[in-house]
């Protein structure tokens, strides 16, 4: 709920057109450890060292890596489908666009697990590592510094794996946080399309249809659409989920042939009916 709380409030901020691309510029992430590792007392850095040692496994929390936390940052961004980001502030006239923004960052927490596994088979033992990262963006409006939405990530090992050493456990939750990023973004910036014409039929089932968007927009092979019903409740768009589309083939910038994965017999049935009907992508 929380979360598509927040993709309505990004919804309001974009434009009214269907796919606008937003500039967004990647400006000061801070590392809130590193900033409080000078005040820590004794009584503190105890505290943290009984609580890093769990069923035989260490936890080392990192200073620094802001500009790596920032790296990651901007390619996920830059792997939406419809927000471009910018490594440091927008220039005058980039600010100046609809809808840009600037992000900040705060790093909560990026550290590494060490644990130690013995194999019976071999009787030796083998080291494991794996990355942690929690931060929080502030994304802000370009014009009026207002913030539009703070949406945390925390990686741990649910998103990460076990790697062969420390630096490579790191990179993996980098790696892992461009994904969540984009992710979380294309979630609240998706694709918009409309079927423009419906391809093979089975009884009264639509089997394929055809979307009004291409490799243009970047769309590619195996890319998943949800299909829903708009209507007006109360001067608001309500949406109802109908189905779902995967693309079979790219044919054109501005024409792919879907395969309808489910709700073959509502789509068909609205397509028949000629009402409105909205195909978003779903990753």
């Amino acid at each position: 709920m929380a979360a598509l709380a927040i993709c309505t409030l990004l919804a309001a901020h974009a434009q009214d057109s269907r796919n606008p691309s937003f500039l967004v510029g990647v400006t000061n992430v801070k590392n809130n450890y590193a900033a409080g590792k000078q005040k820590a007392t004794v009584g503190s850095v105890l505290g943290q060292l009984t609580s890093a040692v769990l069923a035989g496994q260490t936890t080392t929390k990192l200073e620094g890596y802001e500009d790596e936390v920032k790296a990651a940052i901007v390619r996920g961004i830059t792997n939406t489908y419809r927000l471009d980001a910018i490594d440091g502030n927008l220039s005058e006239s980039e600010a100046a666009q609809p809808g840009a923004m600037y992000v900040d960052a705060t790093i909560d927490n990026i550290s590494y697990t060490q644990k130690t596994t013995y194999y019976e088979s071999t009787k030796r033992t083998h080291t494991y590592y794996m990355g942690q990262i929690s931060v929080t963006l502030h994304f802000k409006d370009a014009k009026t510094d207002k913030v539009i939405i703070s949406p945390s990530f925390r990686l741990s090992e649910y998103d990460c794996s076990w790697m062969e050493t420390a630096e490579k456990a790191v990179s993996n939750a980098l790696n892992s946080l461009s994904r969540n990023v984009r992710s979380y973004l294309d979630q609240c910036y998706p694709l918009r399309a409309n079927i423009v014409e419906g391809a093979r039929e089975k009884k009264d089932k639509q089997k394929e249809v055809y979307i009004d968007l291409g490799n243009h927009n970047g769309v590619y092979e195996g890319l998943h659409f949800g299909v829903y019903l708009e209507k007006q409740v109360a001067g608001k768009i309500a949406e109802r989920q109908i189905g779902k589309l995967k693309v079979i083939e790219v044919q054109g910038p501005d024409i792919s042939l879907c395969k309808v994965q489910s709700g073959g017999r509502d789509i068909k049935a609205a397509i028949d009916a000629g009402q409105n009907i909205v195909v978003k992508t779903m990753e």
